[in-house]
């Protein structure tokens, strides 16, 4: 018998960083999300007494940096995969004023997929600066185009690189104040993720748990897989592309964060507070059947689309579900049992002797 199947595409190349160039631009993210502020592990009261060390005209260039295109401080840390190490503030800043246009372009790159004429291969060609990719979205302005795109364009690319510069300037002490808690516990988690590597552990393995239920992109186009672990952006996972990379915001695994040894972990916290809904306890025993897509979640739930994705983010943030794919081609599917996976989170907690 001869196998005349396409062989399996290999995985990517893997590499964990830590890079404090990348949480500065995070903790920026987190600062200036008002309305998600209880959306973070931090808390909304830290990250208020944060937003108060910072005068209201920091507050409000941060505040019109963001509103060009949601999310954009953490979509800017990305720049991070391919900084010179130490991948610090220094890094950032000479990254930031070397090509002031790149930030803006990585913005840009990632709203066009949100735009049925756009896809991964225009943006990829936007992020490296191809002015055809560039011209083909400006073509777009005649027919119309979303209102992220349409603002991220009435900005000059170099006048908003300098913005942000400026703006990481002026927060940057700020940060002074916190690396030492943020970074300690990154490097800790980066250290156990190249561990694994070294070890020559499963890529998809290793980036399914430094992710909570992420399955690796099988675009032939990506050829190295970036994690950056994070302190402040707990419990998010941000994906993005950066060239050829597939760069990852991870969350710092609560081993690696400074608790009190009595104290519940945000893991077993997540997951019952995950488990403790009717609308999710539905989505967990559907996808029992297999993976579902975020408009069957929708149609089960007979909900918004919206709420349909909260729900299924909050299941993976507790472990309980993967996703694969992106945007409207992303799946969900279990990852564990969730009665065992209460049942050992429990036990672990109330018989840690066991």
């Amino acid at each position: 018998m001869v196998d005349l199947r396409p062989s399996r595409t290999p995985a990517p190349a893997l590499q964990v960083r830590a890079s404090a160039g990348a949480e500065l631009l995070r903790l920026l993210g987190v600062v200036v999300d008002v309305e998600g502020s209880d959306s973070y592990d931090v808390g909304p009261d830290r990250i208020t007494s944060l937003r108060e060390r910072l005068s209201d005209g920091v507050l409000d260039e941060l505040r019109t940096i963001e509103t060009f295109t949601d999310n954009s401080f953490h979509i800017l840390s990305l720049l991070a995969a391919d900084l010179p190490e130490p991948a610090g503030v220094d890094e950032l800043l000479a990254e930031l004023e070397a090509d002031l246009s790149a930030g803006w372009r990585l913005l840009l790159s990632h709203r066009v997929v949100d735009d049925e004429r756009g896809d991964l291969e225009l943006a990829a060609d936007l992020a490296d600066g191809e002015e055809q990719a560039l011209a083909t979205v400006l073509g777009w302005r005649a027919e119309g185009c979303t209102a992220e795109v349409e603002r991220l364009l009435d900005v000059p690319a170099e006048e908003h690189g300098r913005r942000v510069a400026d703006a990481v300037r002026a927060a940057r002490p700020l940060w002074d104040h916190l690396e030492r808690e943020a970074m300690g516990a990154i490097d800790r988690d980066v250290a156990h993720r190249q561990a694994q590597l070294d070890a020559g552990e499963d890529v998809a393995a290793i980036v399914m748990e430094a992710t909570n239920g992420y399955e690796l992109s099988t675009d032939p186009a990506v050829k190295r897989v970036v994690l950056l672990p994070s302190f402040w952006i707990r419990p998010w996972v941000v994906v993005g592309r950066r060239l050829d990379a597939e760069v990852l915001t991870t969350v710092v695994a609560d081993a690696f964060l400074s608790l009190p040894s009595e104290a519940p972990s945000p893991a077993m916290l997540k997951l019952f507070k995950a488990l403790a809904d009717e609308g999710r306890l539905k989505l967990l025993r559907r996808m029992a059947a297999g993976p579902i897509s975020l408009a069957e979640a929708t149609n089960e739930l007979d909900v918004a689309k919206a709420t349909a994705h909260h729900h299924l983010s909050i299941l993976r943030q507790a472990g309980l579900v993967a996703t694969r794919g992106e945007g409207r081609a992303s799946r969900y599917s279990l990852r564990q049992d969730p009665p065992d996976a209460a049942r050992e989170a429990l036990a672990g907690y109330v018989h840690p002797d066991r």
